[in-house]
Formats: C-alpha cells, sequence, structure tokens
C-alpha cells in the first residue's frame, strides 16, 4: 500500500478490531447454532457470555483488549493528535457497549438496525 507506515498500519488495526468486534459482539441478535430453542434471539453475543454476568473474567479480558489496542496505537502513532482522536473514537465506540449501563440497550442506526423491543 502507498502512503503506509506504522503510525496508520495500527490505527487501522484498532479501527479494524473496533469494527469486526463491534459487530460481532454487540450487533448481531441469536446464537449461531439452533440447540435453544430461541431462548436467546432476542440478546447479542456479549449479552450470553456468561449468562449476563458482569465483569466475569472472560468479559475482563475481552474488556482489556481495545483497550490495550487503544495504548499500543496511540504511542506507534507517535501521539499525532488527528489518529489519537480516531483511535480514542474507536476505542469507545468499543468499550462504552460492554459497560453495564449499557445491558440491554440497543442503538439504532437508521437503514442498518430495525427497532426491537428487549425483554
Amino acid at each position: 500500500m502507498p502512503m503506509s507506515n506504522t503510525e496508520i498500519g495500527w490505527t487501522l488495526t484498532n479501527v479494524t478490531y473496533a469494527i469486526g468486534s463491534y459487530i460481532m459482539f454487540h450487533q448481531v441478535k441469536g446464537t449461531p447454532f439452533d440447540f435453544n430453542a430461541g431462548a436467546y434471539d432476542n440478546l447479542t453475543m456479549w449479552e450470553q457470555i456468561d449468562n449476563g454476568d458482569q465483569f466475569t473474567p472472560v468479559k475482563k479480558f475481552l474488556m482489556c483488549v481495545p483497550i490495550a489496542l487503544f495504548l499500543i496505537s496511540t504511542h506507534y502513532s507517535n501521539y499525532d493528535l488527528t489518529l489519537f482522536i480516531i483511535n480514542l473514537v474507536a476505542c469507545l465506540c468499543v468499550v462504552v457497549p460492554k459497560l453495564p449501563l449499557s445491558h440491554r440497550v440497543r442503538v439504532n442506526i437508521p437503514y442498518i438496525t430495525e427497532p426491537q423491543l428487549v425483554n
């Protein structure tokens, strides 16, 4: 890729992880296999991990990964303000949905998601 360097590479890594993680953990509802007779159809994968319990070791690890990527990407981008803001927004977009205050809260994006009621 022309114009690619370490700074942009780490920022792209952070942003790519943030997008993929958000889609897989917080956007897609239901389970990949049909063994539960629809019991989890209205829950995201994040809400299903450890039966919805907060601050389990798995959830702590999955919350530390985007924070670590943010710290690494800002360090290797030499604390450039533009790249710092991009990395911060990407990190916040992944960490905030993982917090307990966001449990079973849906954000509807027009033309992408449909509004749904959560039990």
